[in-house]
């Protein structure tokens, strides 16, 4: 029962960030197409809970932590010549020992950190500054993110680091460019939550894409918002999507996501019931993962029937 609760819960927070992209779609790209010049090499580093992924472009790094916990969370560590930006922490004691520890083993100052929704382990980051949106604030303090961070910590115990180890944001900052530590970041305000552009890196970070895993969808509006986003990504053409919930994606996971979204909208037309919903998305998407969304999906697109 627990197990369920924490799914849920996790699926609470991700609507509340599908959400405020409908309320904030479409106004963040600038120009034409970009024209990426950044060479990546990618090399791993296995820690005692998790794997790092390093993307090395030469005057930058992103350190990209995949966790492995009970909630596939994902974050990150900017790293330039003589410092490291994080961006979203871990969740569960194991993992954010392992954290800090190759953090320590970077022999670089971590002075700053951006956190969204993923504010656990503030025992592990005392005197970093913490930077945020107003929205993003006020939902950590008693808000969605807050309830929902409360919420996980009731499902999984002290070994998820809510409760009283909630991090708040201490930095807020406005929608637009904001350089920290010699890192240029574009924010992009997506009310309880928010998006970073980092130019140097042709890079975004966003709360959730993923190529081949169904979407929570509450209605037609916010799936024309969700398409317009993703439009918007490929506009900029950024290289790399940083995901809280997945590994870095690349474009080809635009172009799934928007194609996705549309099969979707397609389906909702045609089909009279949740169940002819589920059948459908399942047939038209036979390997993606995430079922539990999907059904969440077909609750909230066919209410009558629940």
């Amino acid at each position: 029962m627990k197990k369920k609760i924490g799914i849920f819960l996790l699926a609470a927070i991700l609507l509340v960030a599908l959400s405020g992209c409908a309320a904030n779609s479409s106004d963040n790209a600038e120009g034409d197409s970009a024209t990426s010049d950044v060479q990546t090499e990618i090399s791993e580093v296995t820690l005692d809970a998790g794997v790092i992924s390093v993307y090395d472009m030469g005057d930058l790094k992103i350190h990209a932590y995949a966790t492995g916990d009970a909630l596939g969370d994902e974050c990150y560590i900017i790293e330039l010549s003589d410092a490291l930006v994080g961006i979203e922490a871990p969740s569960f004691t194991q993992n954010l020992h392992a954290w800090k520890a190759y953090i320590e083993e970077l022999g670089k100052p971590m002075d700053d950190i951006f956190i969204c929704s993923h504010a656990t382990g503030a025992s592990y980051i005392e005197g970093l500054t913490v930077y945020g949106t107003q929205g993003a604030q006020d939902a950590i303090k008693n808000g969605s993110t807050f309830e929902t961070t409360q919420g996980l910590y009731e499902t999984f115990g002290d070994d998820f680091h809510g409760g009283s180890d909630m991090i708040q944001i201490n930095k807020v900052v406005p929608e637009g460019s904001v350089t920290v530590t010699g890192v240029a970041f574009k924010v992009i305000d997506r009310g309880d939550t928010h998006d970073l552009e980092i130019p140097e890196a042709n890079s975004i970070y966003t709360h959730m894409l993923g190529k081949t895993s169904h979407s929570i969808l509450v209605s037609k509006e916010q799936m024309d918002a969700m398409i317009a986003s993703l439009k918007d990504y490929q506009t900029a053409g950024y290289d790399l999507i940083l995901s809280a919930h997945s590994a870095p994606e690349g474009q080809d996971a635009v172009t799934e996501k928007i194609a996705y979204l549309e099969k979707a909208e397609e389906l909702t037309g045609s089909c009279s019931s949740a169940d002819e919903f589920i059948t459908a998305m399942k047939e038209a998407f036979p390997d993606y993962t995430g079922d539990n969304y999907l059904e969440m999906s077909a609750g909230f697109l066919y209410p009558s029937a629940q």
